[in-house]
């Protein structure tokens, strides 16, 4: 992509002010940004599996699950939401080997496409990279751990609970009084399921009881937290 091109500022403006790619110097990031082409996917848009076996991508709009799909039943379980500045696929990026895991956009996406072999190119020639992209994937593990620990030690009422504080802000909103939920503050329950690994009924019910006990709100299908102190007590904390 060329600095004309009408995505080039908005995308290096965007890696600027993502923890990933923020710690780079500007003329790292657009050398990044130039080897790259712009590409958006649609809401609930059927992406092949095998593309990351071919690209890199990072999101610069919107978001979207990864997901593992068990053939037999259908049943599906979100591995990771990725939002802007995070890379897809990251396991791939490192060794180069198949991983069959499924993208799914929950919302308009822009991404930034570089084919696979050159990323990993472009990351043995810019070593300064490691000092931000080794915490990222820590960061990427430690979620995979926490979630197989979750599964094993708690009910779905506490994974909800976990999962609902790990994307809320500690600081509330002015104006309203709550507490802002960040990225999975718009997902259907559905969703929100395949992030706990439950099902839909199950957690539509543990979303009402969190209602009736005042512990979050939503409004037009956003996601807030009304009481942290209470949410915090249905969370196993020492996990966290």
């Amino acid at each position: 992509m060329t600095s004309d091109h009408p995505c080039y500022a908005n995308a290096c403006e965007v890696l600027r002010n993502t923890p990933l790619f923020g710690g780079l110097d500007q003329e790292t990031r657009r050398s990044l940004v130039e080897e790259c082409t712009p590409v958006g996917w649609k809401k609930g848009e059927s992406i092949d599996p095998d593309i990351s076996t071919k690209y890199m991508h990072i999101v610069i709009d919107g978001k979207m699950k990864v997901t593992q799909v068990d053939p037999e039943t259908g049943r599906s379980l979100a591995l990771f939401l990725l939002a802007p500045g995070d890379i897809f696929d990251i396991f791939t990026l490192l060794d180069g080997k198949e991983h069959i895991v499924f993208p799914i956009p929950m919302a308009p996406m822009k991404l930034l496409r570089i084919p696979l072999q050159r990323a990993r190119e472009w990351v043995k020639e810019h070593p300064q990279f490691n000092e931000s992209f080794l915490p990222y994937l820590g960061e990427r593990l430690r979620e995979v751990e926490a979630f197989s620990e979750s599964l094993v030690f708690h009910d779905t009422t506490t994974r909800l609970a976990n999962l609902i504080l790990h994307h809320t802000s500690q600081c509330p909103d002015e104006k309203e009084g709550h507490y802002p939920v960040r990225l999975i503050n718009n997902l259907s329950h559905e969703s929100l399921a395949e992030l706990i690994g439950s099902v839909r009924s199950v957690v539509s019910t543990q979303m009402q009881k969190l209602k009736e006990e005042e512990i979050i709100l939503s409004k037009r299908g956003k996601l807030a937290v009304k009481d942290l102190k209470k949410l915090m007590s249905r969370c196993d904390i020492f996990h966290r």
